[in-house]
């Protein structure tokens, strides 16, 4: 039977393992199901207890809401929620959002416009209470049925839906709360694991839920310590993270002038970030105030446990609202810079050091008649890269460039040695080096291995944090590696256009070579603690000395290994999948022009 149009009828489930059976039917009630681990014994796992809950909607129901068994209610999670389904009947509505999640920093800056609902963020989508229309629902459980060794369950869901279609909003204030109890499924490394804005009984109960605010085209958060945000690309469904910083010079922000506490200072900055992007009203002050009090606690439960959060709290809260005060009052402008042309064949270090360089303001072109022209050649970190074709466009980009610059490979040097730089000798007959000596008027920037988002999967590093993100063990050899992370490549490109060298090589790598045994252990850090196995075996590198960076140009590396790691990492889980079809229609296209 189909029920009228405009109707809604609420089923749900409670996931529960057996051992909490007797408090997964408490939180059930009389109004939910259980529904238990089909095998407990097994490896720990959210994903086939979920498909059993997803799967079990009645026939009469038209929406279906699941929760996990440590969650607890808000007085109006029942009425809040048919409302919601009613108002937006083809939406999956997150009724639970993690307080250090981009989805988390949503809700904050929801709290901050008066809304009860936003657009969900570019990355998984919650589901410790998450509710699907039936059809949705149905669908879910057949797309992820032979995908339980893969992702887990709330990456999968986002993938799901974003593939389906379906939009994504998240409740302002949260529905549900978090309880503080050991995980079954291994996520305590994350620390604990609170709502951005609860109320055991909302403070707008009477109000209706009205629309969602129409988009949140910048979002940021505060995470592992660090102001980031969130930001759409313009005209796709895609997302990038960069630093609160990075977004606040394209603006015209004097980043290095503004006045936030040392202690907070990045905490103060994310803050200071939301009030920048906001625009109109403000919303209710008790909600707004809750909101703001879960962000510092939220940005350190990685490192801090409960104790030392509560202690801190109060002083975080007031760092935040510092924050926001200022950037509410703070009128930036863009900064009008002089045309960059970045090109190359299409590599991630040449697509992400041009959005880099426009996050700062700088006004990128592909086109090189510009009078500065930034070329990337992919020989020495790419294993697809054609030296002939390499050669053939550095001399047409950079030859009549009145600035030019050229981001080449360390790999240019010779073996063997202890370390290398700038003078070392070079491998012979070297087709990097045959690239450089095309183009003698350029400064030339030797990077060693660039990773960061965008980066193709194939590769040590990749390798390393995708089986860290999937839960399986790494396995390494006694190589060496040294990174530079691709906005630190950026930064190397900024002194450059503000030091104009000339003629000049500078190394720009990070300080430390790794051992790849270490690396894969920052990885476990960074990403998901597993098992580390080494096998003898393995080359080790020279280190590479870019201390002539540093004296003539000023230029240090800035991004911490953790930071590029997790920010590698959350890329991955949330983004690379849309890469993937990018690259496959790609290709197809490439494929039928030559037919």
């Amino acid at each position: 039977m189909t029920a009228p149009r405009g109707t809604v009828r609420l089923s749900g489930a409670v996931m529960a393992h057996p051992r909490r059976r007797e408090a997964a039917e408490k939180l059930a009630g009389d109004r939910l199901a259980v529904v238990t681990d089909p095998d407990p014994g097994g490896r720990p796992s959210a994903f086939r207890t979920s498909l059993l809950a997803w799967s079990s909607v009645p026939r009469e129901s038209t929406h279906h809401v699941v929760l996990h068994d440590d969650m607890v209610l808000s007085g109006t999670f029942f009425e809040r929620a048919e409302r919601a389904a009613r108002a937006m009947p083809r939406a999956a509505l997150a009724l639970f959002a993690f307080w250090n999640s981009r989805n988390g920093a949503a809700v904050r800056l929801g709290a901050l416009a008066g809304a009860r609902w936003v657009p969900g963020a570019g990355e998984y989508t919650p589901v410790a209470a998450l509710l699907l229309p039936r059809d949705v629902a149905a669908g879910y459980v057949e797309w992820a049925r032979d995908r339980g060794d893969t992702w887990p369950d709330d990456v999968l869901m986002g993938r799901y839906l974003r593939q389906a279609g379906v939009p994504v909003f998240v409740a302002v204030p949260s529905l549900a709360e978090h309880e503080d109890l050991a995980s079954l499924v291994d996520n305590d490394f994350q620390g604990l694991r609170r709502a951005p804005c609860f109320f055991a009984d909302d403070p707008q109960a009477g109000r209706g839920e009205d629309g969602p605010v129409p988009s949140l085209p910048v979002i940021p958060f505060f995470k592992r310590g660090v102001a980031q945000c969130a930001v759409r690309v313009p005209g796709t469904t895609r997302w990038r993270d960069i630093l609160c910083a990075d977004y606040l010079r394209g603006r015209g922000v004097d980043v290095d002038g503004l006045r936030g506490p040392g202690e907070h200072g990045q905490l103060w900055l994310a803050a200071y970030t939301m009030g920048v992007v906001h625009r109109g009203p403000r919303g209710d002050p008790e909600v707004l105030d809750r909101a703001l009090a879960t962000m510092g606690p939220g940005g350190l439960c990685h490192a801090l446990g409960s104790r030392e959060l509560a202690r801190l709290s109060d002083g975080l809260r007031e760092v935040a609202r510092d924050g926001l005060e200022a950037g509410l009052a703070a009128r930036p402008r863009r900064s009008g810079r002089a045309a960059v042309a970045v090109t190359g064949s299409a590599t991630f270090v040449r697509d992400q050091v041009a959005l880099l360089l426009a996050d700062r303001g700088h006004r990128v072109t592909g086109s090189s008649s510009a009078d500065t022209v930034v070329h990337v050649c992919a020989l020495g970190w790419d294993p697809d890269a054609d030296p002939e074709e390499e050669l053939r466009l550095a001399r047409e980009a950079l030859a009549g460039a009145r600035h030019g610059v050229l981001l080449s490979s360390c790999a240019v040097y010779r073996r063997g040695a202890d370390a290398v730089d700038e003078d070392s000798p070079v491998e012979p007959g070297s087709a990097v080096l045959a690239v450089e000596a095309a183009v003698p008027g350029a400064t030339v920037l030797r990077l060693a291995e660039p990773y960061g988002p965008g980066m193709p999967r194939s590769g040590t590093l990749p390798e390393l944090v995708l089986r860290s993100s999937l839960s399986r063990p790494l396995r390494v050899d006694g190589g060496t590696a040294q990174l530079v992370h691709v906005r630190d490549v950026a930064t190397a490109v900024e002194a450059v256009l503000a030091r104009r060298p000339g003629a000049r090589v500078f190394n720009v790598a990070d300080p430390v070579r790794l051992r790849l045994r270490e690396l894969a252990e920052a990885v476990t850090g960074a990403v998901r603690p597993v098992p580390v196995e080494e096998a003898p075996g393995g080359a080790e590198a020279p280190v590479i000395d870019a201390g002539r960076a540093g004296r003539e140009l000023g230029w240090r590396p800035a991004v911490g290994l953790d930071y590029g790691l997790h920010n590698l990492a959350q890329w991955t889980a949330y983004e690379s999948d849309r890469q993937d079809t990018r690259q496959a229609a790609s290709t197809t296209s490439v494929s039928r022009s030559r037919r």
